[in-house]
């Protein structure tokens, strides 16, 4: 008797689906035949779990159950109480009667039974499940394993290399660009989110896809909280991720941070550098003297911001 033949895997539910990243907005329909794999890499503090945040509430919005791996318990106080058990987890995922289910795991030896129980369950049912694993290098690593760590980073890796086939959509933090997960799963991602990265060291690995689109390590050091480059199937893009809904309601409201002049040639060169020409070449001398008495801008300033204005007329 010949093999058992399935039919072939198709996710009509991305046709129609869209991340809304603040100023940009990714149609999904480009990941409907192999879908979505995203790494979110940065410091601690620089807004990758509310960016998973974000793609998780709205793709629960638009048909997708949704997993969050939680580490620091912190998921429970937004999204309601974590599943007790891997019975639990399986029970709710053939269900599929709570849009944003939580799984309490505080290393890769918890993590292992709910991850196999993932893989089973989507296996068998093929529907949309978006996994949200936070703080990845708790469940993956740069080196392969024998112990639950390794076996927590094969069960990331199918997440990541055979979702497809089982309707698993899969978001994971970073660290770092090396030696903080896996390199398989930056291999197999179709989405990245690359936030503030302080060490030039890093730049070897990321030049690659940032200098063909001009950009440099300044520019990656530069960025501020919530800001990342996304390369997706559209190409790099600078956002400002959002802050997600359930987030909003628990965080401490901040005073809006006052803003700080450019000090120097390269700040001022950067603060220029999306600015329309029509708008620089209005900033006459005069102009340039006005706004600089009024903003009390000292003199040594003034001189690096005349310097790269003229420079970026020059260069334009």
């Amino acid at each position: 008797m010949g093999d058992v033949m399935h039919a072939v895997i198709s996710r009509p539910e991305m046709r129609d689906a869209v991340l809304n990243f603040g100023t940009v907005k990714i149609p999904l329909a480009d990941y409907e035949t192999t879908g979505l794999c995203c790494v979110c890499v940065g410091p601690r503090g620089c807004g990758k779990t509310n960016a998973g945040q974000v793609m998780v509430e709205q793709l629960s919005q638009q048909g997708w159950c949704s997993l969050i791996i939680d580490p620091e318990g912190e998921m429970e106080l937004m999204y309601g109480q974590a599943v007790q058990s891997p019975g639990e987890l399986r029970e709710r995922l053939l269900a599929r009667d709570k849009p944003i289910v939580v799984v309490r795991a505080a290393g890769a030896d918890e993590f292992v039974p709910y991850g196999e129980v993932i893989l089973e369950v989507a296996d068998l049912v093929r529907k949309p499940l978006l996994v949200m694993v936070d703080e990845g290098q708790l469940f993956s690593g740069p080196q392969l394993r024998a112990d639950s760590l390794g076996e927590a980073a094969r069960i990331l890796q199918d997440f990541a290399e055979r979702g497809r086939k089982r309707a698993i959509d899969f978001f994971v933090t970073a660290l770092r660009h090396t030696g903080s997960v896996s390199r398989s799963l930056f291999d197999s991602a179709n989405l990245t989110l690359i936030g503030a990265q302080r060490d030039s060291r890093t730049w070897s690995s990321l030049a690659p896809q940032f200098k063909s689109v001009g950009l440099s390590f300044g520019d990656l050091s530069s960025l501020g909280a919530a800001e990342f480059f996304c390369t997706s199937t559209r190409g790099v893009e600078k956002v400002r991720m959002p802050m997600a809904a359930a987030l909003a309601k628990v965080a401490p409201k901040a005073k809006p941070a006052k803003r700080v002049l450019p000090a120097t040639f390269s700040q001022w060169d950067r603060a220029m550098r999306d600015m329309p020409r029509q708008r620089l070449a209005a900033l006459t001398d005069p102009v340039v003297d006005l706004l600089g008495q009024i903003a009390g801008v000292p003199p040594a300033k003034m001189d690096a911001g005349r310097a790269a204005l003229l420079d970026e007329l020059a260069s334009r």
